[in-house]
């Protein structure tokens, strides 16, 4: 009798360790899913960052009214060139927002 309680709670122990390292599993595969998430994320907030500069300091070129920056964005806008001129020169999109991911 005492022989088979003992690989009864031998058995069980072997259950319930196997139920834990599957949980245990589970959850490392879910936390492995929301760092990458996270990581997506801060890639995202770096990129949006990087264009919230560059918006800024375009608009301050703008109100600062440098000759430069009003040609490029004038000629982009209405797609001129100068004699001999393949195209005008690329500026950033300062009208429309980036498409969002959802």
């Amino acid at each position: 009798m005492r022989g088979s309680l003992v690989v009864l709670h031998i058995v069980l122990a072997v259950v319930v360790v196997a139920a834990l390292c599957r949980q245990l599993g589970l959850r490392a595969g879910a936390v492995s899913e929301v760092r990458a998430q996270a990581q997506a994320d801060r890639s995202e907030t770096q990129r949006m960052q990087r264009e919230m500069d560059l918006q800024r300091n375009l608009l301050g070129a703008l109100r600062a009214q440098d000759p430069y920056v009003v040609e490029l964005l004038a000629r982009e806008r209405l797609g001129y060139a100068r004699p001999g001129e393949l195209a005008p020169p690329p500026a950033p999109v300062v009208d429309s927002p980036a498409p969002s991911r959802n």
